[in-house]
């Protein structure tokens, strides 16, 4: 087995293809969904999308990347994403994003746990850190579940429909994951 592969998925560079993940059955940027993880970006045509997934990760001096999260069959589920790589205090960011569709079977959770065993074990990573809205339980609960622990909280940092949300901030430790997460 590979690093990246787990019993369900692998994770793998992206391709322009994977833009299906971002779309509804019409083409359509997926706004309900975007707005749960990051920000509702403005609308791209196919191929400014096609352009940006074949690029995104082509500074090779960072350790900032994205995957797509793949089932052994090929079929593209989510993105997980490593960003804010800060080498000197060995601390990044994640994002993670399954599409609707493929929720409610481990996908999510065997990625991150492809991606943090990656950072901290490999490249000696101490700290991962992740922001999720405050009406985002699932994601708090997921993240809980994970072994990450709640740290802070910043009043009203984000605006979507129309109100101010308050983001929670969760990180985890390199030795919070091993003990977690023992092979």
């Amino acid at each position: 087995m590979s690093i990246w592969t787990g019993k369900k998925i692998r994770l793998r560079a992206p391709v322009s293809e994977d833009s299906v993940l971002f779309t509804d059955a019409s083409g359509n940027a997926d706004t309900d969904t975007a707005k749960l993880y990051d920000r509702i970006e403005l609308p791209k045509s196919p191929k400014a999308m096609s352009e940006f997934l074949e690029n995104v990760n082509s500074d090779s001096s960072k350790d900032d990347y994205l995957f797509t999260v793949e089932t052994h069959d090929g079929t593209p589920v989510g993105q997980i994403t490593a960003f804010e790589c800060d080498r000197r205090n060995g601390c990044f960011k994640y994002g993670l994003f399954i599409h609707p569709d493929h929720k409610g079977n481990g996908y999510a959770s065997e990625a991150a746990v492809l991606l943090l065993d990656y950072y901290f074990n490999q490249l000696r990573y101490h700290k991962a850190n992740v922001y999720i809205y405050e009406c985002n339980a699932a994601s708090i609960a997921f993240h809980t579940k994970l072994g990450f622990k709640e740290e802070g909280l910043s009043r009203e940092s984000a605006y979507f429909d129309g109100e101010y949300r308050d983001i929670v901030y969760m990180g985890m430790l390199d030795r919070e994951f091993a003990a977690y997460h023992k092979k």
